[in-house]
């Protein structure tokens, strides 16, 4: 039994996903680690590439191979099903690591700290028509944070996560499934289980490229996305108070966008998301 599970989801990511699962296997670890990739019926070499590494390791990397795409959200359940390690430790098959004691070092974290069910580190932002790196990912400071914080915005790189195996049958509400992406989502319910750790070091590479999931679309479509995810998280939280935080929230979206469309001139649009932020 592998004490960390690896959990990596693909789609259409031949130029990328060698280097995803290359950063996992160099991984130094005191511990036994397996590598689940989930891809989702990839229609270039991707799944070629991943099975190249199955066959050169096929006691460490475990792939699986969906027959028709099931799209991202359920990639992702699938794939957190398959985990059996007591951690997991998030990669999506464009993004690397870039520090070979990663792994370890959250490891021990989670160890030392039971009262927290997420670690999480900064992380570059590489743009592909760039050479360099640059930017960082995480510009909060402190080192633990609560569901709370997290319903301001999400400031946790997926690539960058070790979380506690907390993986059952109803672990992903249903609300997750409405969402148009996982990792915000992912972050809450796991939040409802402990803090998150965050260390303050480079671990990883988020890469921003025009086929991302998210990188790749329009700055309206994320604030639209952004929303609608919120709507998602209002049917997970139960408690009052952080009821008030996901309006607080909301309102602040709200506002974003109908500065966006004041500022593109497009008027009917500012209107109806302005009417939203009255009745907000």
């Amino acid at each position: 039994m592998a004490d960390v599970s690896v959990c990596i989801i693909t789609y259409n990511q031949e130029n990328f996903v060698a280097q995803a699962i290359e950063s996992a296997l160099i991984q130094k670890c005191n511990f036994e680690i397996e590598i689940i990739i989930c891809d989702d019926c990839s229609t270039d070499n991707t799944p070629q590439i991943i099975q190249s590494y199955a066959s050169k390791y096929p006691n460490k990397v475990k792939p699986y191979y969906a027959k028709q795409n099931i799209g991202m959200l359920k990639n992702w359940e699938k794939a957190l099903k398959l985990c059996n390690g007591r951690y997991i430790a998030l990669l999506e098959g464009d993004d690397f690591w870039n520090d070979e004691n990663k792994l370890q070092k959250q490891y021990q974290i989670l160890e030392r700290n039971a009262d927290c069910s997420i670690s999480f580190t900064n992380a570059h932002i590489k743009y592909e028509n760039q050479k360099e790196c640059f930017d960082k990912y995480v510009t909060i400071t402190g080192e633990k944070f609560t569901t709370k914080d997290l319903l301001q915005y999400n400031f946790i790189p997926t690539c960058s996560v070790m979380m506690r195996n907390n993986i059952s049958d109803t672990f992903l509400h249903p609300a997750y499934f409405k969402s148009p992406f996982a990792d915000w989502i992912i972050h809450i319910l796991n939040s409802q289980f402990g803090s998150a750790h965050f260390l303050n070091g480079f671990t990883c590479t988020y890469r921003i490229h025009h086929s991302g999931v998210w990188s790749g679309i329009k700055e309206e479509k994320q604030l639209k996305n952004k929303l609608q995810a919120l709507e998602c998280i209002n049917e997970i939280i139960t408690q009052p108070k952080l009821k008030l935080d996901v309006k607080q929230s909301r309102k602040k979206l709200l506002q974003t966008l109908c500065a966006y469309y004041r500022l593109n001139n497009n008027y009917l649009n500012y209107l109806n998301y302005r009417i939203k932020l009255l009745l907000n």
